[in-house]
């Protein structure tokens, strides 16, 4: 019998998760697409331009919707429990609210995995499709500068990096200036080359000069060329000038071992990875915030309060992660306590009240 419970129970609440998701998901490509119909439509697009739009923004859309689509289908899954006396019939039967939690928690893990691999294989995948086509679908304007001649600024280990032009697909870099940093941050070094050209798996500077300012001279030493020992693909220079705001979590882990260059702060990526760790497990809360809503009596008031506080708190914690998230990104707070805070607060909240509810 549990194991035909828990199907049962896996269904409805798959059912409805499913169903909120498209319906929210329908509703912001939609806006998005009122928003960006005309600047496709100018670029000279037709119907189908506007289709593409659509599917290369879809996951990135879809990544940021599932906590929210989880909330609200865990809810109204245990509501309509509620308003059948089903939770009756169960409760009869000798099953406790926490055997009715663990049901749906084997397909609120199955959503966690999902939403795991749609943020870090699925999403930063279409979102860099999606700059590669915007990019090359754009008309040239007066106001808007062609990638080539966008100005460079990276980080690479401990090393920043600026140029002024990038040609050759990101194997050329053009008024190169580099400033080696020690383990502290403070410069020791400052070389300035006419250009930085990559092949056979090395660069190589090219009429510059290097000044050492750990020396009290001060004297810049002229070179014709020099080898730049630098971990650095001209894809990652490419990448550096279109920045996804989705980061897998194996480049998060090169950016901050200096095996990739980032043009953010090590608290930035560090915050980032450990987001990708935490950020699937909003579905086991959303499932936990609304678990009170299974002990509301359908003729009782206790189901609709239940409801307003599943939602107040599961959009509480959305807000409060965002926030959080963004401290940690700064700087402002260590990247562990931004990313993991909301998690374990509110998978603390959701129990107490889980208990004091049946208690």
């Amino acid at each position: 019998m549990t194991g035909t419970l828990a199907r049962y129970l896996s269904r409805q609440f798959l059912v409805r998760s499913l169903a909120v998701l498209v319906a929210l998901t329908a509703l912001l490509q939609l806006l998005d697409l009122l928003d960006a119909a005309s600047r496709v439509l100018e670029r000279g697009g037709a119907l189908g331009d506007l289709g593409t739009y659509a599917l290369l923004r879809l996951p990135s859309i879809v990544e940021r919707l599932v906590p929210l689509a989880v909330l609200v289908g865990s809810l109204t899954t245990l509501y309509g429990l509620v308003q059948n006396n089903e939770i009756v019939a169960m409760r009869s039967a000798g099953l406790t609210p926490y055997q009715l939690l663990a049901t749906l928690m084997p397909a609120a893990v199955a959503i966690a995995v999902f939403h795991l691999i749609l943020s870090d294989q699925i999403a930063p995948r279409a979102e860099r499709a999606f700059l590669t086509w915007w990019a090359e679908t754009e008309p040239p304007t007066d106001d808007d500068l062609p990638l080539a001649e966008k100005k460079l600024w990276l980080r690479v280990g401990n090393t920043i990096v600026a140029a002024e032009r990038v040609l050759e697909r990101g194997a050329r870099l053009e008024q190169v200036s580099l400033y080696p940093r020690d383990d502290q941050g403070r410069v020791t070094e400052r070389i300035r080359a006419a250009a930085a050209i990559y092949g056979e798996g090395n660069w190589t500077l090219l009429d510059g000069t290097r000044l050492d300012l750990t020396r009290g001279d001060f004297k810049a030493e002229p070179f014709v060329r020099a080898p730049w020992p630098v971990r650095l693909h001209p894809a990652n220079v490419v990448e550096v000038l279109q920045p996804t705001e989705n980061i897998p979590l194996l480049r998060l882990r090169s950016i901050l071992r200096g095996d990739w260059a980032g043009r953010q702060s090590p608290a930035y990526y560090e915050t980032r990875l450990h987001e990708t760790y935490a950020g699937p497990l909003a579905t086991l809360i959303m499932v936990l915030l609304a678990a009170p809503v299974a002990h509301g009596m359908r003729r009782s008031g206790a189901v609709g309060g239940s409801m307003a506080l599943g939602i107040g708190i599961g959009l509480t914690y959305l807000l409060a992660d965002g926030m959080l998230a963004a401290l940690g990104e700064a700087g402002a707070m260590p990247a562990v306590i931004a990313a993991w805070a909301p998690t374990v607060f509110f998978a603390a909240v959701g129990g107490a009240i889980l208990v004091h509810v049946e208690g």
